[in-house]
């Protein structure tokens, strides 16, 4: 899986004297507990922001191999489960925005 085909992004803002925290628990419980939830879902990165607009300063992604895997998780009672989690852990010194994409095209450079 170098590029996934369907991918939910989740972008967050943390105060800065939080974020140890933050991605203590986002790691060790928050994305595992995701990936389990979302039925289909082959994985899970996260990203730190190196140079951006100030929008956010992390990227969750989840990867599917399928529009439908992807959209059925959006309508699940684990996000739902999900979200509240977040929101009574973390939600009270981060913001997040969750984002779904598509993959229209890949360029992989012959060697």
């Amino acid at each position: 899986m170098m590029f996934p085909e369907h991918f939910l992004t989740v972008r967050a803002t943390v105060k800065p004297e939080r974020e140890a925290e933050f991605n203590t628990w986002y790691n060790a419980e928050h994305t595992p507990d995701a990936v389990k939830a979302f039925k289909g879902c082959i994985g899970a990165s996260r990203y730190k922001v190196v140079e951006g607009d100030g929008s956010h300063a992390y990227m969750a992604m989840y990867a599917f191999n399928t529009a439908e895997e992807m959209n059925a998780a959006l309508a699940s009672e684990g996000i739902k489960a999900l979200i509240a989690e977040y929101d009574l852990k973390v939600g009270a010194f981060s913001t997040r925005q969750r984002t779904t994409y598509s993959k229209i095209f890949t360029h992989i450079p012959k060697t």
